[in-house]
């Protein structure tokens, strides 16, 4: 599994390359250890993500490093981003992707997994809700998302 909208994102200008830091992954056994010191398995979908692009700040949000990831309640943080908020997924949902929203203090269900968030919310139409009209339309001119219909 890729993560290539994202590398598209990337190379059409849709971040800032100025305010990013885009990191070497980390590596298999950065991975595993992070798993035994927290006592949990990454799903998949969340090893093929740190995989690419683990400790990348790519400034609209930051994918944690290995060694980064908290686990509370059940729930794996895998991401921030530049606002506060922070991105969770509930492995015993089927990898369903959570905002704890630091603007309205709600948990926002954005997703039934991180390639759909990633791919659907974050860089698609969905994410209309919680990114704002303005970032949609920037990743319409750029060609990354068809428009809503």
């Amino acid at each position: 599994m890729t993560y290539e909208k994202l590398k598209r994102a990337v190379d059409a200008g849709l971040f800032d390359l100025d305010l990013c830091d885009i990191v070497a992954p980390p590596v298999e056994a950065d991975i595993v250890r992070a798993e035994k010191s927290l006592g949990i398995a990454f799903s998949p979908e969340h090893r093929a993500l740190l995989l690419e692009w683990g400790g990348s700040d790519l400034h609209e949000i930051v994918i944690h490093a290995p060694d980064q990831v908290h686990v509370e309640d059940g729930m794996i943080e895998f991401a921030a981003d530049y606002a506060g908020s922070l991105f969770h997924y509930a492995p015993d949902e089927g990898g369903a992707v959570y905002a704890d929203d630091v603007q309205s203090g709600e948990t926002i269900l954005l997703a039934a997994s991180l390639p759909e968030f990633i791919d659907e919310v974050l860089l698609g139409a969905k994410g209309e809700d919680f990114y704002g009209e303005d970032w949609v339309r920037e990743l319409q001119v750029l060609g990354l998302t068809a428009p809503r219909n």
